[in-house]
């Protein structure tokens, strides 16, 4: 049939182009695996080896033993040894420490008497994110030294009430148990990588043929608009779908974040998600006329929805009515949400039907827009 001719020769034409520009290629294939990596080893909310403070006016055994919990916990390492609690101050306001315990005297007596025993624990709250997690880190060291000397005081006074609760609570916590914030953060960025660099692309593609005037040569032969649009769908999708392997690889080798779910339901999804965004970013270059105003809308769908409204560093579910109702513009909160539950919760086909059928839907309505718009631009 003519129509396959007429397709063929387009989507020909468009891998030659893709293949001999190695800028496109890199931009394709590896800038995603680079972005990967580098906000994935530097985007972290975990804490550890925070410089920690001590100013330790008991000098007991019970103090030392408070401070090899902390620094032993991997969260904090020993920075500074003061006599007075004002030359901490000093050293936070420099910078030196992020951290501080302040143990008065008399702490092991009380400890031993079976007293409460107070200790003063200063954070520094700069940055109030890290500050949250290290207190909660210190309370969590500290309870767990409380109960250890409790333990031990109802062991040498097995008559004394110490308070030890009769009912012990057993915690367990699921699908990312080392609470490693690299376990959400890159299963999230590998959805990222994808957004950032397909639409913005392929939207170039159509505008700079506006702007060489090649699309006088496209609008003189006989080529069906919906052949036109597939024909640069086709060999785009194929090439950017090919740094999905790469960042999946790259995920899986050098995050060592296990694939626990099905590995067909995420390549299915993902080449959705990829047909989608190169879909949209079709439609942007057929609806603006240079490759400047194509960056710039592409940016900006893609910097402020599909960012900061795809559930990757906080739930969709905690946002408003507007801004659950903006992050589904794009289909980048589905694929999240299945991303995520497939490599860390396990799930497969039957947890994600329909996103796959959403994903689908999504794809199919703007390719059919990008289609639409190149006729209306052609007349």
């Amino acid at each position: 049939m003519q129509w396959r001719r007429r397709l063929t020769a387009m989507m020909r034409k468009e891998l030659y182009v893709l293949l001999r520009d190695r800028f496109y290629l890199f931009m394709a294939l590896l800038l995603p695996l680079l972005t990967l990596i580098l906000m994935g080893y530097g985007m972290t909310s975990d804490v550890k080896n925070l410089p920690l403070g001590v100013v330790d006016a008991d000098q007991s055994r019970e103090s030392r033993t408070l401070i090899d919990a902390l620094t032993a916990s991997g969260y904090f390492r020993l920075a500074v040894w003061e006599q007075r609690p004002e030359a901490l101050e000093d050293a936070m306001r420099l910078n030196r420490i992020r951290a501080a315990v302040v143990i008065p005297s008399g702490f092991s007596r009380r400890l031993l008497r079976g007293q409460r025993a107070p200790a003063q624990v200063l954070i520094d709250a700069s940055l109030p994110s890290r500050a949250e997690i290290t207190r909660g880190y210190a309370d969590a060291i500290i309870a767990q030294f409380n109960h250890q000397r409790l333990r031990a005081l109802a062991a040498r006074a097995p008559g004394l009430d110490t308070g030890i609760p009769a009912v012990t609570v057993i915690s367990r916590i699921w699908y990312n148990p080392t609470l490693e914030s690299r376990n959400f953060i890159v299963t999230g960025l590998f959805v990222i990588s994808l957004l950032f660099w397909s639409p913005m692309l392929v939207s170039l593609s159509v505008t700079r043929e506006k702007e060489s005037g090649a699309i006088l040569n496209i609008q003189t032969v006989p080529l069906a608009r919906w052949e036109y649009i597939v024909g640069k769908l086709v060999p785009y999708t194929a090439i950017i779908f090919t740094s999905y392997f790469l960042l999946l690889l790259g995920t899986v080798v050098l995050f060592r974040i296990p694939l626990r779910g099905s590995l067909g339901v995420l390549t299915t999804g993902a080449f959705l998600y990829v047909v989608a965004m190169t879909g949209l970013g079709l439609l942007v270059s057929v609806l603006v006329r240079t490759q400047i105003a194509a960056l710039l809308v592409t940016a900006t769908l893609v910097m402020s929805i599909g960012l900061f409204y795809s559930g990757w560093l906080q739930p969709i579910s905690s946002l408003d009515a507007a801004g659950q109702l903006l992050g589904r513009t794009l289909p980048t909160a589905d694929f999240m949400t299945l991303s995520r539950g497939v490599f860390l919760k396990g799930l497969g086909w039957e947890a994600y039907g329909r996103t796959l059928i959403a994903l689908g839907v999504y794809a199919s309505v703007v390719v059919l827009l990008a289609i639409l718009g190149f006729r209306k631009r052609r007349r």
